[in-house]
């Protein structure tokens, strides 16, 4: 029983930072774009990205994906 319960203890450590993502970064630009690089933790941040979003007058943001930067 107790080696079971190390090993679930031990497998749920080893899946845990796996499991989501964090907003790390976001810049504002003073030509009115807004940057923000999604970090995960999965794989060291192997899966990174970088989004470029639009405010526009109403509230309302457009993102899209930037290709080829980390």
């Amino acid at each position: 029983m107790r080696t079971k319960l190390l090993a679930l203890a031990l497998a749920t450590m080893a899946v845990a930072p796996a499991t989501g993502c964090s907003y790390g970064d976001m810049l504002v630009h003073p030509n009115g774009k807004i940057y923000v690089a999604r970090q995960d933790r999965f794989l060291f941040g192997a899966l990174r990205k970088l989004y470029e979003c639009s405010p526009d007058g109403a509230g309302n943001v457009t993102c899209i994906a930037m290709e080829g930067r980390p």
